[in-house]
């Protein structure tokens, strides 16, 4: 299983990915590790830090999600500190591919990427210190949605009840062998 940290104070994208069973695939542009898209090269004698700059019709997208719901780090930063939910879900291997993020730092070329794979490993290595997230991630060749089987909703320790009424009667909407707990830890 794998799972999708998400913050509550836009209920129209908690409504989107549980009613379409779906979660989007954002260019890398909007990714919050500024580090995202950058690679070494030594293409000029000299090993330097590179940009991905690509016109806005030809980018790579990205879904990112964790096989982990117990970070408190992931809790803090991607679920509004505990106030929030981790959707756990399944994927259909046979039509995504799923790609587990190394953390040894930013990729390295001898020349400038420009094949699919090149460009894919370059948002498939990131810096050591965002190792906690345990991230997978699908690179989609267009901003795209994938499509996901929900198996469990866990709330967040701080999540008003407020909140868990209302996903708890979405969920009982959707469907109702969706397993629905709350993170205490």
């Amino acid at each position: 299983m794998y799972y999708k940290f998400r913050d509550l104070k836009n209920y129209k994208y908690i409504l989107d990915i549980f009613l379409n069973q779906r979660l989007y695939s954002s260019s890398f542009r909007n990714l919050n590790d500024n580090f995202e898209g950058q690679f070494f090269s030594d293409v000029f004698e000299e090993l330097k830090r590179y940009r991905l700059n690509p016109s806005k019709q030809d980018h790579l997208s990205i879904c990112s999600f964790s096989e982990n719901y117990t970070s408190h780090l992931m809790w803090s930063h991607y679920a509004d500190g505990h106030r929030g939910i981790v959707i756990g879900f399944e994927i259909d291997e046979s039509e995504y591919l799923i790609e587990k993020v190394n953390y040894k730092g930013l990729a390295s070329f001898q020349i400038f990427p420009q094949k699919l794979n090149e460009l894919k490993s370059i948002f498939l290595n990131k810096l050591k210190d965002w190792q906690y997230e345990k991230e997978y991630r699908i690179i989609t060749e267009k901003q795209d949605y994938i499509k996901i089987k929900i198996e469990k909703v866990i709330f967040g320790a701080e999540t008003p009840e407020y909140d868990k009424r209302i996903i708890e009667k979405l969920v009982e909407l959707v469907d109702n062998k969706i397993i629905v707990e709350t993170y205490y830890d």
